[in-house]
């Protein structure tokens, strides 16, 4: 577990919750401007990608027309890849678009990080863009050359160097951990759909695209992968998949978790030991 005496840390509300970037073993002032510059690249991300700033490139996408393209950012074009990678092997589980159409129908990626509209339709980036800006901000301080440091965004962590604590909620009450692990050198995501009455669902009511209804409460799927834009991805898919459905998937991405169900908590894949440490 990460000492607290010999760290630099800072938090900041961004992506919709807070973030917090934790750098371990440098002189505080230096720890300072590396985690500055990650900060950066959290902007630059949700800036680029948040359907609620009106200049961000998602808004550009959702005013084309059909048929009407538009060159963005290498960054935005590798989330989308990515986002229709993931629908197709989840059959259409995982989806930005906003009205539930498979992403593949809704814009064409073509070469030069183009974006061809095929029809109408808006997307949201809400259920990758978070981990990805994880990401972009663990890379920042390892161009630096920091050895050890971790990303905390409501959830959405990534750590590497030394070990990072993780506690998840219980999703029947929330006030509670159902488990706790440490994770270096790797990403964790949890998504959770909590009991209807308790306000700790920071990401919102899940909607399965499939049924148009908000999931169960009740449940919650955590992942770990090797990025944080891929456990961010997949927890949402394990939430709403059968069982032998999200396993595979999560073997394709080299990634594994655990789903908790009321009072059950569930390895994935079910050959391992429960990963977590859980909370009786």
């Amino acid at each position: 577990m990460i000492s607290t005496s010999n760290i630099s840390k800072r938090a900041r509300p961004l992506l919709g919750t807070i973030v917090e970037i934790g750098v371990q073993d440098l002189h505080e002032e230096i720890a300072q401007k590396f985690i500055s510059d990650a900060f950066a690249q959290i902007e630059r991300i949700q800036r680029s990608m948040s359907r609620y700033d009106d200049r961000s490139e998602v808004n550009k996408i959702n005013g084309l027309g059909v048929n009407a393209d538009l060159v963005v950012s290498s960054d935005l074009w590798a989330v989308l890849d990515l986002a229709q990678d993931i629908s197709r092997r989840s059959e259409g589980v995982f989806s930005i678009c906003i009205e539930g159409e498979i992403n593949g129908d809704l814009l064409r990626l073509m070469d030069g990080d183009r974006v061809l509209r095929l029809q109408t339709g808006l997307i949201d980036l809400g259920g990758i863009a978070k981990g990805y800006a994880v990401d972009q901000a663990i890379e920042s301080l390892k161009g630096w050359g920091v050895e050890s440091a971790y990303v905390n965004a409501g959830g959405d962590v990534r750590a590497f160097g030394k070990p990072y604590p993780i506690f998840v909620r219980h999703p029947l009450r929330p006030h509670e951990s159902v488990a706790s692990l440490d994770i270096v050198d790797a990403a964790f995501a949890t998504s959770a759909s909590y009991q209807r009455h308790a306000k700790y669902n920071q990401s919102g009511t899940i909607i399965d695209p499939r049924s148009k209804q908000p999931v169960a409460a009740g449940a919650s799927a955590s992942v770990m992968a090797s990025t944080c834009v891929v456990a961010d991805a997949l927890a949402k898919c394990m939430l709403m998949m059968i069982n032998e459905e999200g396993e595979l998937l999560l073997s394709e991405f080299n990634a594994f978790g655990f789903l908790v169900q009321g009072e059950q908590v569930t390895s994935y894949p079910k050959t391992a030991e429960v990963m977590p440490n859980v909370a009786h």
